[in-house]
């Protein structure tokens, strides 16, 4: 099949990619290179550069009979999402609205839009299931609640498939510093030049962290799972202070003790997913913990 991967030079697009070629797919993919690579890019793919807030980004995508969209492209750090909102809801929201249009006009089969657990906001109730009233506290997961009603309301009007997937947060070894994920790949990065650690709040905040391999196999899986939302995690809640005592861990180093700053605004103080609805519905299950994903990331980061 013919498959649009947007953001498909990133850090998430590009384990994506991969998997989908060994699966035969023909893949085309859409990236401003904002934060992606070209040198993420292969050589059989189709690469346009381009961005979703220009139509005439999307125009070049006529010709090509897309199948299936996988809508990875969007702005995802929550202090960039406060300090600038309008941005955000021009990436994320009106980005997302001219996929879309885009789908209705070209005879796209199925829609996969990559969302957030940042859509529930704080909660005592963990793991979170996905009938949860969502109460996003951050512009971020505001935009994302919004994509997520766009793309199910348009997607049914024009009898398109899509899948919904809350990611929980995503990290591994090619990623940057944005993202609630990202954390991991700071700590190990700070460590590795030996520069001191900080952890904004007490450290006890918790987050689901799913491996990038475990997302793009799931992505993988999506392609067959009947339409609607659904977490993507371990669901397995862990705090801040264990990670980076993992992290110090597989990287054989001393005790360290990391500086404590204030808690920065819009971050979630406890996050876990109840992952069981798309088990179920796909028969995806996580590879890794989190303790054995870190010790494979340090690996690929030492080679």
């Amino acid at each position: 099949m013919n498959v649009l991967i947007t953001g498909g030079a990133g850090f998430i697009g590009t384990y994506v990619r991969d998997l989908f070629h060994k699966e035969g797919h023909t893949l085309y993919i859409l990236d401003n290179l904002s934060t992606g690579n070209e040198m993420n890019i292969n050589q059989e793919d189709v690469f346009l550069k381009g961005d979703l807030l220009d139509r005439h980004s999307l125009k070049m995508l006529e010709p090509y009979q897309i199948d299936i969209i996988i809508h990875l492209a969007a702005q995802i750090s929550v202090p960039l999402s406060v300090e600038n909102p309008i941005e955000d809801m021009k990436v994320n929201i009106e980005g997302t609205l001219n996929l879309l249009e885009f789908a209705k006009n070209n005879g796209v089969k199925k829609f996969i839009f990559a969302s957030s657990a940042a859509v529930y906001g704080n909660t005592v109730n963990v793991p979170i299931r996905e009938e949860q009233e969502l109460n996003p506290d951050s512009p971020y997961g505001i935009s994302k609640m919004a994509g997520e009603h766009y793309v199910k309301t348009l997607c049914q009007e024009n009898m398109i498939d899509y899948v919904i997937l809350r990611f929980a947060n995503v990290f591994g070894p090619k990623q940057s510093e944005e993202g609630e994920g990202g954390v991991i790949k700071i700590f190990a990065d700070q460590l590795t030049k030996n520069e001191s650690p900080f952890i904004y709040g007490d450290g006890d905040q918790t987050r689901d962290f799913i491996y990038v391999e475990d997302v793009a196999r799931a992505l993988t899986y999506s392609i067959a799972a009947e339409s609607g939302i659904y977490n993507l995690s371990t669901n397995t809640e862990t705090n801040i202070n264990e990670v980076f005592r993992m992290i110090s861990t597989a990287m054989n180093l001393p005790a360290v003790t990391p500086k404590y700053l204030p808690a920065r605004k819009g971050d979630i103080y406890r996050s876990s997913l109840e992952n069981q609805k798309f088990i179920d519905a796909t028969g995806w299950n996580p590879i890794y913990t989190v303790k054995n994903a870190i010790e494979k990331m340090i690996g690929e980061m030492r080679e």
